[in-house]
């Protein structure tokens, strides 16, 4: 379905609800499908930096599958770090 026969298919039943609040109602159901589903997946690269072992992700990432660096794969944390620490 196109966006507009969403549009229309919802004022039918909420002729109320203007089309700007269909939209984002249906871009937030998008967002939440997808993210429920893991139907879209990304890559994320960063430099390495020597001594440096927390580095900041896209916000967008939901859930790290694998990581590696120079093609050596890294095993999962298995303990949570200890509070505040930050090394």
């Amino acid at each position: 379905m196109k966006l507009i026969e969403l549009i229309e298919t919802i004022q039918q039943h909420h002729p109320e609800v203007g089309e700007t609040a269909i939209v984002k109602a249906l871009n937030r159901a998008q967002d939440d499908f997808t993210a429920k589903t893991e139907i879209i997946e990304a890559i994320a690269e960063d430099v390495l930096v020597e001594d440096k072992r927390w580095y900041d992700l896209d916000p967008g990432m939901l859930t790290l599958k694998k990581v590696e660096i120079d093609d050596i794969s890294i095993k999962r944390l298995i303990n949570p770090p200890k509070e505040g620490d930050k090394t």
